[in-house]
């Protein structure tokens, strides 16, 4: 609520000093850096992806779909581009038909069997 005489920010139409203009999840500061909002609050990259980014069904890291990040989604999973692979040959999936047996995803000619 104090005056600012250099270096503010504005974001949303309201200034900001840039020490006070941080991350609601780890309080980093924002000015200068990647950042997205979820209702009306400022995250950096790296909360936003572990409070509300999907994770992906291969690796288990967050998806965070930034810098035109590509994913699959299948029924309520969701693999990166890199990460949609058979399970038995890894064969990349991606643009691929596949079979499921359970929670893998394989290539048809070693899904042949099941």
């Amino acid at each position: 609520k104090q005056a600012i005489t250099t270096g503010g920010v504005t974001y949303r139409e309201q200034p900001w000093h840039k020490e006070c203009f941080v991350c609601t999840g780890c309080k980093k500061q924002l000015s200068g850096q990647r950042f997205t909002s979820r209702d009306e609050f400022a995250y950096c990259l790296s909360c936003f992806c572990n409070l509300y980014a999907k994770k992906c069904a291969g690796c288990t890291n967050p998806i965070s779909g930034f810098g035109g990040t590509k994913y699959i989604s299948f029924e309520e999973r969701q693999w990166h581009n890199d990460c949609f692979n058979c399970k038995k040959c890894s064969l990349s999936l991606v643009g691929r038909g596949f079979l499921t047996e359970r929670d893998d995803i394989l290539c048809p000619e070693c899904g042949k069997d099941i």
